[in-house]
């Protein structure tokens, strides 16, 4: 860790996409503590990009206030990405669909980070070209494991978080506006409109952005894009709830199955932390209640699922 001081710091896009946006609210009470209280935390760096801290530093650099930079140390872009991926999936209140982005793009990072050590020789090749195989696989599975989730999960979404990185090639503000839930497009939607020409894609954002309620859904932009292909801007309709309908199978299923890991997580705190040996019978009935509704409910649901996985 450096000295506190007032320094020249890079961003990149990409690493900022992986951060939670915060609320205009939140912002300004950072920006009130940080004039008050200082600094406290340091900025994460790598090779003087900002990793973590990116709204901290731009309060500070703006109001001169002093901090200290913290510089980690990766050997390539991707397992940088992979570790802002992490830590962001550590936080409790990300909305489903930047969940899936991070993981997707976690993926994505560490497929393309293993491909980089290869290349440098940073271990072995044993698999001649069976390698880049077995490591999209093993990523996939790792990945699945540490999230609680299906391998064929993780791979939709990587192919989710490589959609929306061409989007934001055609237009990088409507990448936020996705991640944030105000345009909530389908899986197949993200997929479609990452093949569309740039100046259609930029027409769709603009207008949904006329449309202007606190959300918009969207499912087919090929569709809808190629019937006003000739359209003046001028003459473009604004989109609607009602115009573009969206429906999404697997929404439920994925958040409850990113839900999960967090239930998981607790039971696990309260059994290395509480005495149970002196808990309250009444204490402990109610969680044994608890635990056996639980129990029925995620019963139902398996069978749930393996009869219609069966048909």
């Amino acid at each position: 860790m450096n000295i506190p001081g007032v320094y020249d710091l890079k961003t990149d896009a990409d690493f900022r996409n992986l951060i939670q946006p915060i609320s205009r609210q939140e912002y300004l009470q950072l920006e009130k503590d940080l004039i008050v209280n200082g600094c406290q935390h340091p900025i994460i760096t790598w090779d003087g990009y900002i990793v973590a801290g990116h709204n901290r530093y731009e309060i500070c650099r703006r109001n001169g206030i002093p901090f200290c930079t913290i510089e980690l140390h990766f050997s390539c872009k991707e397992e940088v990405m992979a570790w802002i991926c992490r830590d962001q999936l550590e936080r409790s209140d990300l909305p489903e669909v930047m969940q899936r982005f991070l993981i997707g793009v976690l993926y994505e990072s560490e497929k393309a980070a293993d491909k980089e050590r290869t290349r440098f020789g940073s271990y072995q090749n044993i698999y001649g070209s069976g390698q880049e195989a077995l490591s999209k696989t093993s990523t996939a599975i790792m990945i699945a494991k540490k999230y609680h989730l299906a391998r064929v999960s993780v791979e939709k979404y990587g192919a989710f978080a490589r959609a929306l990185n061409e989007i934001g090639k055609k237009e990088p503000a409507i990448i936020s506006s996705i991640l944030s839930g105000k345009y909530q497009i389908s899986h197949n939607g993200v997929l479609e409109l990452a093949k569309l020409p740039a100046e259609e894609v930029r027409r769709m954002n603009r207008n949904l952005e006329r449309s202007n309620p606190d959300f918009v859904r969207y499912r087919k932009p090929r569709k809808d894009s190629q019937k006003n292909r000739n359209t003046n801007p001028s003459d473009e309709p604004a989109a609607s709830v009602k115009d573009m309908p969206t429906y999404d199978p697997d929404s439920e299923i994925t958040g409850l199955t990113l839900t999960i890991p967090s239930w998981i997580s607790s039971i696990s705190r309260v059994e290395k932390a509480a005495d149970f040996s002196n808990i309250s019978s009444g204490a402990g009935e109610k969680l044994q209640k608890s635990l056996t509704d639980l129990q029925n409910s995620t019963l139902h649901m398996l069978s749930l699922l393996r009869e219609y996985s069966n048909d």
